[in-house]
């Protein structure tokens, strides 16, 4: 698979994604994106990630985790998609673009993505991370409002 590749500390690059600057920067992204996307899968799935960044933000990142490490992982994906998209300030070094063999590899920062929806994001390495970047939602978005509180279910 193409993807762009970044060298980085994947402790030091969860500690930068879950910092209030970067959620509320991906919040105040997200706010300004959605209302221009036609697709409503995708619009309830940016929805409900957003809802995610809400609750980082609110109670942390490693409490989120704890509850909901795939949705948080989910999480963690998007906000390096969008960071690394609109150039924010983060622990890492971008890389030349190359083709990934992801079958095996860690999927997420924390090991946890279901990978249904939205960016995907590998660790290639210690040091290194695969990003391929895609918005594509499923034809319905799935989340359970009940048990996760607004987080989509897999």
């Amino acid at each position: 698979m193409r993807c762009e590749l970044y060298r980085t500390d994947p402790a030091a690059l969860i500690e930068a994604l879950s910092s209030e600057r970067v959620l509320r920067d991906y919040l105040s992204a997200q706010e300004a994106e959605i209302p221009v996307i036609a697709d409503r899968p995708l619009v309830a799935f940016l929805r409900r990630l957003n809802g995610l960044a809400a609750q980082a933000l609110a109670s942390g990142v490693t409490a989120l985790a704890k509850r909901d490490p795939a949705h948080t992982d989910a999480l963690l994906t998007d906000l390096f998609a969008v960071a690394t998209w609109n150039r924010w300030e983060l622990p890492v070094e971008r890389l030349p673009e190359s083709e990934v063999e992801t079958d095996g590899l860690q999927r997420g920062l924390l090991g946890a993505d279901p990978g249904r929806e939205g960016a995907s994001l590998w660790l290639v390495d210690h040091a290194t991370v695969a990003l391929a970047r895609a918005r594509e939602a499923a034809d319905v978005a799935e989340w359970d409002h009940d048990r996760h509180g607004g987080a989509c279910q897999h």
